[in-house]
């Protein structure tokens, strides 16, 4: 008579179980608790009960994916972020009026020498430009950030440029990345420094 192959010896094929200590633990767990809340003769009952349920689904429970592979599996892995290309113009500025304080001491920790504009323009910083929709009354709106502080907006046609190039990239909504310099002028009486800062990305008319 012939047999069927036995699938115990190989590992991919054996049928998944628990093992009847655990079937029985889990169940006088299950009848003492229920005996705590509805009386100690039902202790007996629901152990049997418990026990019978588990034995015959043994195979069921333990086959069923652990909660935190199944997330693992569903989770995306993050997308990089986008960092524009270097074109070495540094032609679009931005407002940076009510953030003079923090330019200042950008400049000031990145030891920048405003006096020699090599030394200026090879203090290169990462700008992070965020879209930023959170003005009820204006969505098309850009915040820059150097060093997660935030530096700057974009002026309204400028942001809405910017915005209309990162729908054409696929990447609207997305933060992305380029290159940025810190500028310093004197005001008109010559008493107070202004500061600025310029990004190296090209917007479209």
């Amino acid at each position: 008579m012939n047999r069927e192959p036995d699938a115990s010896g190989d590992p991919g094929k054996q049928k998944p179980g628990i093992s009847m200590a655990s079937i029985l633990g889990l169940s006088a767990f299950l009848g003492l608790i229920t005996g705590a809340g509805a009386g100690v003769s039902l202790i007996l009952p629901v152990t049997l009960i418990s026990a019978l349920i588990l034995y015959f689904n043994r195979n069921k429970i333990a086959a069923a994916p652990e909660p935190e592979q199944s997330v693992r599996k569903s989770a995306k892995p993050a997308q990089g972020t986008y960092v524009w290309p270097e074109l070495g113009q540094f032609a679009c500025t931005i407002s940076t009026e009510p953030y003079q304080q923090a330019i200042e001491q950008l400049a000031q920790e990145n030891s920048i020498d405003f006096e020699t504009t090599a030394t200026a323009q090879s203090h290169i910083l990462r700008a992070h430009l965020i879209p930023d929709n959170s003005n009820p009354y204006d969505s098309d709106m850009v915040r820059v950030n150097i060093n997660d502080r935030t530096v700057g907006y974009f002026d309204h046609q400028p942001a809405r440029s910017f915005l209309d190039q990162l729908d054409e990239k696929g990447l609207l909504g997305q933060v992305t990345i380029c290159d940025a310099m810190i500028t310093r002028s004197a005001d008109a009486d010559g008493k107070k420094n202004r500061y600025g800062v310029k990004l190296d990305i090209a917007l479209t008319e």
